[in-house]
């Protein structure tokens, strides 16, 4: 319910229009075609309020944004005097907005009923589902702009939710699911199911080692080879944090975020881990993932409980990381260098004028 409301808000604020207002009606919007039946029961089923609608839920939130501005700047609203508190009228002003838009969605609603489906499962029908087919595809587009995003300051994951949320979670959940029903994997493959190898926990176990961009290998190969004691104490701050997954002290103290030098290394490990583990995988050296622990959980132990106990799981957890140290070392004895020279470059004038308000 947070995918329409705030992306209904957000692009009714870009369009100069009630935010609120908007927000509101695109969950209304929502809800109304919602199916509300399980089973015999009056009831909304949970599996429509979950991650896998998040991709209807823009949809929603975007049309009803559009179709609100729409109404408005035509005026067709209720206009009441100026004594009127402002409050009051308001309200009273999406009043119409919201008939029209929430009938237009319940007649739309009532269509899809007749006719044996309803939005939700058209949006997953033509959307979500031939992007889940693509499983490689979606998770190396996760795994590249992820840190791509980072790179330049973008949150790459929340940018990405709709992949993590709408796809890779439920892939998670499916194997749960088929790992419970037939009590152990092999006797899932045995009777000819399949697990999903792009499940979110997947990327949390072997290749967001530390956090996007498996910075807890660049933290290790800081302690290794730098011999700025600036780097040193960024990355024994930043280490408690990514030891349990969390690298934002790392990615804006070194910085990562802007620095051309671990450019390079930022981008492809990620891809690099990605394909370690693809053929670990592929190789059966790995089981599925079978369990979702927390994100948070620290390398190697997240791996292990992610497989249900998996030792071959936690020990290419750690093998990844070494990977990963070694892949950040030559470009952590590249950054002393770059930043020894530009300190020599730099008189004293330069740095007193630089640091004037």
């Amino acid at each position: 319910l947070m995918a329409p409301f705030f992306i209904g808000s957000a692009l009714a604020e870009e369009r100069k229009v009630d935010p609120m207002a908007a927000g509101l009606l695109a969950v209304a919007a929502f809800m109304t075609v919602t199916p509300y039946s399980v089973g015999e029961a009056y009831a909304v089923g949970a599996n429509w309020l979950g991650g896998a609608n998040i991709i209807s839920g823009i949809v929603i939130g975007l049309v009803v944004a559009e179709m609100f501005t729409f109404i408005v700047h035509r005026n067709w609203v209720i206009t009441l005097p100026s004594s009127v508190p402002a409050s009051v009228s308001r309200s009273f002003s999406a009043v119409i907005p919201a008939f029209i838009i929430l009938s237009i969605m319940g007649i739309i609603s009532w269509a899809l009923t007749h006719w044996g489906t309803n939005f939700h499962q058209i949006i997953m029908d033509t959307i979500s589902t031939p992007l889940a087919s693509m499983g490689a595809v979606v998770g190396w587009a996760y795994v590249i702009f992820t840190s791509l995003l980072w790179f330049f300051g973008v949150h790459g994951s929340l940018a990405l939710s709709a992949l993590d949320s709408g796809i890779m979670t439920p892939w998670a959940l499916e194997n749960i699911a088929t790992y419970q029903q037939y009590g152990s994997v092999e006797a899932a493959l045995a009777a000819g199911k399949s697990f999903h190898m792009w499940a979110k926990p997947m990327l949390d176990s072997y290749i967001f080692l530390g956090g996007t961009g498996a910075t807890l290998g660049l933290i290790i190969a800081i302690f290794i080879a730098s011999r700025r004691e600036d780097h040193r104490q960024v990355a024994k701050l930043a280490l408690p944090s990514g030891i349990f997954q969390i690298n934002e002290p790392i990615l804006f103290g070194l910085p990562i975020i802007m620095n051309p030098v671990m450019f390079i290394p930022f981008i492809l490990i990620q891809p690099l881990l990605a394909a370690i583990t693809m053929t670990a995988y592929t190789l059966g050296i790995i089981p599925p993932i079978t369990n979702i622990a927390p994100w948070t959980m620290p390398t190697g132990l997240g791996a292990f409980f992610n497989t249900n106990g998996s030792v071959a799981a936690l020990l290419l957890a750690l093998f990844n990381l070494a990977v990963s140290t070694l892949v950040y070392l030559p470009f952590v004895v590249i950054s002393n260098k770059a930043q020894g020279v530009i300190e020599q470059e730099e008189s004293e004038e330069d740095i007193a004028n630089a640091l004037k308000f």
